[in-house]
């Protein structure tokens, strides 16, 4: 083989392993490395009940994708730790249980997930765009969710921020979130069935409140679009 050739061939070789380093780069580009939050979210059982990517979550369960960081942090730890359960639900067993059981080992009372996990699953979480809108199975009368936004702007505005839109800080978005969730909510504050610092403080609101009212502040609260103007 002449020197001609030689040469030749080592450019083209050249040429060849600059296109493979290339294609290289721009696959592992294409690819990004997955967010560990939402592995997290997919293994640990999360997707079950509150949907893909948390905003498709089933029967009364509430959508989470968007919510408040600290506050999920902290659900998710009273959650485990008893702190937190809820009125029975149509099994006949507290509302939070069944998250309880998914988190905790039985073998030994001990959990599923580490400190980090929930700080991570929880930041993926918040980064998510809030669900849309649920379209109500039997039409919400407009008079009630005028007095569902008249009571939460007198009750509910100075926590949770103008149309439930901005909370503050370890508060939750209570705007665009499930009628029927926030119904059963608001009744268990009141009855003491759900206990936490957070609902603790919200008790001396709702305590003097009547399921009538629950039930405006709900419709109004479910038709109000997070994702509206974002």
């Amino acid at each position: 083989m002449n020197k001609s050739i030689l040469t030749r061939f080592a450019v083209l070789t050249g040429v060849l392993m600059s296109v493979s380093a290339a294609s290289f780069t721009a696959n592992a580009e294409e690819k990004p490395k997955r967010d560990p939050g939402k592995k997290i979210y997919m293994t640990k059982t999360c997707m079950a009940c509150h949907g893909k990517d948390g905003r498709k979550a089933m029967l009364n369960y509430p959508n989470i994708a968007g919510q408040d960081e600290k506050y999920m942090v902290n659900q998710i730890n009273y959650i485990i730790s008893g702190k937190r359960l809820g009125s029975h639900d149509a099994t006949g067993n507290p509302r939070a249980q069944g998250m309880q059981g998914a988190l905790i080992s039985p073998s030994d009372n001990k959990p599923r997930i580490s400190k980090e996990e929930i700080q991570q699953v929880a930041a993926w979480l918040a980064k998510q765009p809030p669900a849309d809108l649920q379209e109500p199975k039997t039409p919400l009368d407009p008079a009630s969710v005028e007095a569902g936004k008249k009571l939460f702007n007198s009750k509910c505005k100075a926590c949770h921020g103008a149309e439930g839109k901005k909370p503050l800080k370890g508060n939750p978005y209570v705007a665009g979130q499930k009628r029927d969730y926030l119904f059963i909510q608001m009744q268990d504050i009141k009855s003491k069935a759900r206990q936490t610092p957070k609902s603790a403080g919200m008790y001396g609101i709702v305590k003097n409140m009547t399921d009538e009212q629950f039930a405006t502040l709900a419709d109004y609260l479910s038709q109000v679009d997070r994702n509206a103007g974002n």
